[in-house]
């Protein structure tokens, strides 16, 4: 859930950046000289780069939610489950770099067992 929410937050602040400097760089293409240019390009493409390295965490958040609302209804069963328990483990000790690792693992070993 936490990946969830911190997409989410990364979204809004990226489309809030997008919206307020994107201008900017279009005012900057429109100069028409080199340098002007090549800065309006570099200040567009940078929400562009931001958003395509988000688009694995939301999908990590996305099937983070599935998985745990399969977990719930159905119990963990298979690989994932094992992963999902150590993750539990290390967010009651608040580990919380222990927690990420074995949610993500959790999430990649319920991505193959799906069919």
């Amino acid at each position: 859930m936490r990946e969830k929410v911190t997409a989410l937050i990364l979204l809004v602040v990226l489309g809030f950046y997008s919206a307020t400097i994107g201008w900017r760089g279009v005012e900057l293409i429109r100069d028409g000289r080199l340098v002007p240019v090549l800065f309006g390009v570099a200040v567009i493409l940078i929400p562009v780069v931001a958003l395509l390295a988000m688009v694995s965490l939301v999908r990590l958040a996305r099937d983070g939610s599935r998985m745990m609302a399969q977990a719930r209804e159905s119990g963990a069963l298979g690989p994932w489950a094992d992963e999902l328990e150590q993750a539990e483990t290390c967010r009651v000790a608040k580990d919380r770099k222990g927690e990420q690792a074995h949610y993500r693992a959790a999430v990649r070993a319920w991505r193959t067992s799906r069919p």
